[in-house]
């Protein structure tokens, strides 16, 4: 019997020991289940916010791809006017038109007559054929944004904008008031012509801005130092700019 009870009390012990240890392995390895556990569920966050990141990054591309496609197309439709090199000069580096031909003023004149032009007569005539050009370009765009409906959310900011020349002892507000008036008849000639960028039908797609740069503007004719009119007075000039203006895209 001594025997016997000696075996299950070591028995008993031995189980406990066993139990102990599977007790201590259990709560080691729960807990590094859980530690596991913690560290696969912020990689799942991490990964899941990247996705998300993936996702508007790829949103953004194809809009940014959309309006590159858009601003492409308005450009391939600007293709007659910077081909037409007897009317207008394409500034690549500014993206803008200037006349290809010199529009001299008379001395504080700012008219689009006889009065107010050196050489009026020719200037006057291709002055009016710009006008018309203009005008059909502009017609053209707005026909093909309504067979186009990725641009059904262009419009366009058509600016006409005047310089002027810095003579000698001449006064800086006056030069940029100059230089509006000189924007303003311009646009006034046209409207007289019946080419009205301010017509009900360019509602909402057409928006004109007429201003006067005076003394002002990049890429003004430096003066020569020889002879300081020769280039000056090429800045008495008009630049037509047709900037297309993309609304929301889908």
């Amino acid at each position: 019997m001594k025997k016997s009870n000696f075996f299950w009390v070591g028995f008993a012990d031995l189980m406990t020991s066993l139990f102990f240890i599977m007790l201590v392995l259990y709560v080691v390895s729960f807990t590094l289940f859980k530690i596991k556990i913690n560290e696969l569920n912020n990689v799942n966050q991490k990964l899941d916010s990247l996705i998300i990141d993936l996702e508007q990054n790829k949103k953004l591309l194809l809009i940014q791809a959309e309006k590159a496609k858009i601003i492409d197309d308005v450009e391939k439709n600007l293709e007659p006017l910077i081909k037409n090199s007897s009317l207008f000069r394409y500034e690549e580096k500014y993206k803008r038109f200037t006349l290809s031909f010199d529009v001299k003023f008379k001395v504080g004149k700012t008219n689009i007559d006889e009065y107010s032009l050196i050489n009026s007569k020719e200037t006057i005539k291709k002055i009016t054929v710009v006008g018309k050009e203009l005008e059909s370009t502009i017609n053209i765009l707005i026909s093909k944004k309504n067979l186009n409906p990725n641009m059904k959310n262009v419009s366009y900011l058509l600016i006409i904008a005047g310089y002027s020349s810095k003579l000698i002892n001449e006064n800086l507000f006056e030069e940029y008031d100059r230089s509006y008036k000189r924007a303003f008849y311009l646009w006034d000639y046209w409207n007289k012509l019946g080419i009205d960028f301010e017509d009900s039908k360019y509602n909402g797609l057409v928006d004109l801005q007429i201003s006067g740069n005076g003394w002002g503007g990049v890429g003004r004719f430096d003066r020569d130092p020889n002879n300081l009119f020769i280039n000056e007075t090429k800045n008495q000039r008009f630049i037509i700019q047709i900037v297309p203006k993309i609304g929301k895209t889908d």
